[in-house]
């Protein structure tokens, strides 16, 4: 299930891994219907950086991992 092994805190974060992580974020905020400046947005954002650092790298598993951990909190458009 992780695709590389846990980051700390203090280690960067690459182009491509921004990249996914824009990604991901674009697509959730998109489906749950959150703008990208509100505090849910945040949430979203947080919850994948969370997420990313525990070794999940695959932009398709972060977005499902996100929507398993909120679906019960935000409304999924369609």
């Amino acid at each position: 299930m992780l695709d590389q092994p846990i980051r700390s805190q203090n280690e960067a974060f690459y182009p491509n891994d921004l990249k996914t992580l824009r990604l991901a974020f674009d697509a959730l905020c998109a489906e749950f219907c959150v703008l990208p400046d509100t505090a849910d947005a945040q949430g979203i954002a947080l919850e994948l950086i969370r997420l990313f650092q525990t070794g999940m790298a695959s932009g398709d598993m972060l977005m499902m991992a996100v929507r398993a951990r909120w679906q019960n909190e935000w409304k999924i458009a369609g």
